[in-house]
């Protein structure tokens, strides 16, 4: 199976095995991935489970081989304009968030931890 043969379904099923929402960082998705390769691992649950355990490990490791696959074949720009575009996105939606925003504190009468 190439990297564009991976489809919309497979992906989404693999996000969910993984407890992932619609959107994901790679950090995310592996951290996801350990999480419950510790807890379902059949050295970690006694011979009672080890053939449920072997079945979830398989579907936590198909999770994450497609969903790796997909991250790994998506192509980055790195062009000037693509990295300022994405730096004042974040930097738009950093400031509108409540907590960072000196406008919405004072308009709400929050103060936050600094006693802004």
């Amino acid at each position: 199976m190439g990297d564009n043969d991976i489809s919309f379904k497979q992906i989404d099923e693999a996000r969910k095995t993984l407890g992932l929402g619609e959107s994901a960082t790679l950090r995310e998705i592996k951290r996801e991935y350990r999480d419950l390769s510790k807890k379902y691992h059949p050295d970690q649950r006694g011979k009672k489970a080890v053939e449920e355990c072997g079945k979830k490990m398989r579907e936590i490791n198909d999770a994450y081989a497609i969903l790796t696959r997909y991250c790994e074949s998506y192509r980055y720009s790195f062009r000037r304009e693509d990295v300022a575009d994405f730096h004042s996105k974040y930097m738009e939606s950093f400031a509108e968030d409540w907590l960072w925003s000196r406008a919405k504190i004072k308009e709400g009468g929050r103060n936050d931890h600094r006693g802004i």
